[in-house]
């Protein structure tokens, strides 16, 4: 199987989990857990999992897969693997759960700790993003033909993304030092991985991350954005964001449109 064809099956298995997800999302009850770190699980998180093993399996065999609802592998192990599947199986499970139709289905390919290929599908709309080193970035959208996907430079006003439900005392400073260089700022407010995807679209210029997010978060939007010109960068030394790190947790981070954003406005030094 070529790399295209690959990418091609692993869309659609992302699109049958946004079905199993939608099965749920249609019902009164959405058979609703707590985890033990205190967030919500739904029966729709746990059947697009199933669906995602289980079809990552059939495709390559020999790949490991790292899920949100599957991370009990030890650091021990997974440090040796060259290539991985990381997947959120329902990014969102809150914005699922308030019926805002903000969620979506995120799996990425990591390749020596870097995401290299990704796939983000809306359960609700059908509208997918997928896109990577090897594959161009499109949008899908049901019965249209396909969307490039291209950042836009950086514009006045600058249009910034934030959380609906994660916002902290951190983000305002940040937003005023913005606003001082370029001006009045237009800020929209999206949950889950959508942010990156409308970056990548070229209908948003930056998203500050300015509170924790975990690995699978970021991997399958990364890759698009990257694709489509964008950058993530870590808030410790501004460089792309890693992954299978011992805690898979994310670092501060800047979701960018255009890389000429002005390094200093990000309050980090690059390594050197």
């Amino acid at each position: 199987m070529n790399q295209q064809t690959l990418y091609n099956a692993v869309l659609g298995v992302a699109r049958q989990a946004g079905e199993a997800i939608m099965q749920v999302y249609r019902r009164d009850d959405h058979g609703i857990q707590e985890k033990a770190d205190k967030s919500p699980l739904t029966e729709a998180d746990l059947a697009a999992h199933e669906i995602i093993k289980k079809g990552l399996a059939q495709l390559t065999p020999k790949l490991p897969q790292l899920s949100e609802e599957d991370t009990e592998v030890p650091y021990s192990s997974r440090q040796h693997w060259e290539s991985f599947w990381m997947i959120d199986p329902l990014d969102g499970t809150k914005e699922f759960i308030r019926r805002n139709d903000e969620f979506t289905v995120n799996i990425a390919l990591i390749h020596n700790g870097h995401p290299v290929f990704g796939v983000i599908c809306l359960p609700v709309s059908g509208i997918c993003y997928i896109g990577g080193q090897q594959m161009a970035p499109v949008k899908l959208i049901p019965g249209q033909p396909s969307q490039p996907l291209q950042c836009r430079p950086l514009q006045q006003p600058v249009k910034v993304l934030a959380s609906r439900r994660h916002k902290n005392d951190r983000d305002l400073p940040f937003l005023e030092k913005v606003a001082q260089q370029f001006g009045p700022l237009q800020i929209d407010n999206y949950g889950s991985s959508l942010k990156m995807c409308v970056i990548a679209e070229g209908s948003a210029d930056l998203y500050p991350r300015l509170y924790p997010t975990c690995e699978w978060d970021t991997a399958a939007a990364q890759a698009i954005l990257e694709a489509a010109g964008g950058m993530m960068l870590s808030g410790d030394d501004l460089q792309p964001l890693r992954y299978n790190k011992p805690s898979l947790l994310n670092p501060d981070f800047f979701a960018l449109g255009d890389p000429g954003f002005p390094r200093q406005l990000l309050g980090a030094k690059p390594s050197t």
